[in-house]
């Protein structure tokens, strides 16, 4: 046996248990069934998932994130566009962009071709028969499978991406069965996984450098859901280097304003002739008077306030500038590394499309990290944009996002357990780390055996603070102790995480070439 089949042979002993799933499949040669295999379990977990419970379930009188969602169907199907941003503002008002007020208004128009009862506008609040969840579960798993399962499938099968067979599908199935995405839109009760989709969709039209196609999905993203925007650098900055790059580049400037003006015109069309209107929409969309973070957040504003009582020392608008100049330090490093990167590049020498993807992902994560952690009006859910971001380079850091995953499930779990979703909850953190973490395959032999060791007592750390929070009652001076300490943990290990992708970013490309170097050798 050659000395390279016996090295073959060996990484494919020593791979996490998911890839040995498409090993063998290939093995097999049953490539062919790979695709729809995973398609079908993804599915099935997603069905799995939404029979448990959801965001104020029989908890009136505002219930929760599911009725708020219903009700967007109900007020858009009957109400004109105008009156879609003002109407009983105290009773969930609709406080997303315009593409979520469009699908919602679709929905309503299915919903009411079914059963007019389950958007009956003012008699329909808090409704919870058997037909109507069924109909609210589906619509977030056939949305899903519109916009963000096809976008998955096509970024990773392109021959660009520059990876073996097996890699493009485990890659396309650490995608689509990532837990955090999972609990939230199927548990919980949300649509992020269209956000994130069109934000898919902008990283496969720059793999293939249809750039007006990769501004247009950009903008329905932040359209869709204003969080998309903790990509804006990143995209912006990617884009203003292509600009730079190529021969057509001022053409190509034109072309990008063109685009995004347009598609963001149109999205506004029924409310752009009156100014009032857009004024209400961006303080809906934007409700500063909500303070600096919601809930508790694992980012550093929550974390610090543990100490220092930031919303007792500063006023909104202190903090917003605070949050504000942090957030751009933060972010503007990565950015700026990209764009110089993309502009000095040797399209005879470099391999262009495939360094730009990469630079690209990596500027995802740390933009979207960089908002998370020092942004203001941040969410505990908002962690899903970093997540969907580093799940793009789970080929190329599979440790660190496999370790990311975990610690970003653990930060949800409060809000998970609010909403009755403990079993699904341990099934998919157990489900993740048995087939996608490096702690359950101890022959790993390509994760660096000090990072074994941290994964390890971080799990521990984190299992310590479940079962406190399980066995222990909290003292009375000190009620939400162990929530406390799920967020100064969190926020602690984000903050990790952050360093290590701006690291990775720096030296990505240097990694890159002198990998391809060795396999010349």
């Amino acid at each position: 046996m050659s000395e390279t089949k016996k090295k073959e042979r060996l990484q494919d002993a020593s791979v996490v248990p998911v890839h040995r799933w498409f090993q063998f499949l290939k093995s097999r040669n049953a490539q062919a069934i790979s695709l729809p295999v995973t398609i079908l379990f993804a599915l099935l977990i997603r069905w799995c998932v939404s029979l448990h419970g959801y965001s104020g379930r029989h908890t009136p009188p505002l219930y929760g994130d599911y009725e708020a969602q219903r009700h967007w169907m109900e007020l858009t199907f009957h109400l004109p566009p105008s009156q879609w941003y003002y109407y009983d503002l105290q009773y969930w008002g609709l406080d997303y962009p315009p593409l979520t007020a469009f699908q919602s208004w679709l929905c309503g128009v299915v919903a009411n071709a079914i059963d007019p009862s389950w958007i009956a506008l003012g008699v329909s609040r808090g409704i919870e028969t058997h037909s109507s969840k069924l109909f609210m579960r589906a619509s977030v798993i056939v949305l899903e499978f519109v916009t963000f399962v096809p976008a998955v499938v096509l970024l990773f099968r392109l021959r660009d991406m520059q990876m073996s067979w097996a890699a493009r599908h485990v890659s396309i199935f650490s995608a689509l069965m990532q837990p955090c995405l999972l609990l939230v839109d199927h548990g919980h009760f949300q649509y992020n996984a269209v956000m994130l989709g069109f934000l898919v969709w902008a990283v496969y039209f720059a793999a293939r450098e249809q750039h007006v196609l990769m501004a247009i999905s950009f903008c329905c993203s932040f359209m869709f859901k204003q969080m998309g925007l903790y990509y804006a650098p990143a995209v912006f900055f990617f884009l203003f280097a292509q600009c730079f790059r190529l021969q057509y580049g001022g053409l190509l400037f034109l072309k990008l304003g063109l685009a995004v003006l347009g598609s963001v015109g149109i999205m506004l069309f029924p409310w752009i002739q009156s100014l009032d209107q857009l004024q209400q929409i961006l303080i809906r969309v934007f409700p500063v008077a909500r303070g600096l973070y919601e809930d508790k957040v694992a980012n550093v504003w929550c974390a610090v306030n543990v100490v220092i009582k930031l919303r007792s020392l500063f006023d909104t608008q202190a903090l917003v500038r605070l949050s504000t100049v942090a957030t751009a330090l933060a972010f503007l490093p990565s950015c700026l590394h990209m764009f110089f990167k993309l502009w000095h590049q040797n399209p005879r020498t470099d391999n262009t499309t495939a360094n730009a993807v990469t630079l690209l992902s990596y500027c995802l994560v740390n933009t979207s990290l960089a908002f998370f952690l020092f942004s203001f009006q941040v969410h505990e859910k908002s962690i899903l944009l970093p997540l969907g971001a580093a799940l793009l380079l789970v080929d190329k850091e599979e440790w660190a996002v496999n370790w990311f995953v975990q610690v970003a499930l653990f930060s949800l779990y409060p809000l998970l357990f609010k909403d009755g979703l403990n079993l699904p909850y341990w099934v998919m953190a157990v489900g993740w780390s048995a087939l996608r973490s490096c702690p359950a395959c101890p022959a790993d032999t390509r994760t660096p055996s000090i990072v074994m060791k941290l994964q390890w007592l971080s799990t521990l750390a984190m299992l310590t603070i479940h079962l406190g929070d399980t066995l222990l009652s909290p003292p009375a001076s000190l009620p939400n102790l162990f929530v406390v300490l799920n967020v100064l943990y969190s926020c602690g290990m984000f903050v990790l995480f952050f360093v290590y992708f701006n690291y990775r970013q720096l030296v990505c490309l240097r990694s890159d070439a002198d990998a391809a170097k060795q396999k010349s050798d």
